[in-house]
């Protein structure tokens, strides 16, 4: 099967960086899950066929501690 979802992390400058393909929805949302334990931050997961977007906000580290 051909992966149909790309992982992006978002980066403090506003860029996207590619991370990974995932074959569906539901294993990229546990693959960010699995990515954010050892990089937080913000996460888009890009459906290759409809073009819609998922987007994950993991708890920052700064605001963890903070709370």
């Amino acid at each position: 099967m051909v992966p149909l979802f790309d992982i992006f992390a978002l980066q403090k400058d506003g860029s996207l960086r590619w991370c990974e393909p995932a074959e569906t929805l539901e294993a990229a949302k546990l693959r960010v899950e699995e990515i954010a334990q050892s990089a937080q931050g913000r996460y888009i997961i890009f459906d290759q066929q409809t073009g819609q977007t998922v987007v994950i906000d993991t708890p920052s580290r700064k605001s963890a501690a903070s709370h």
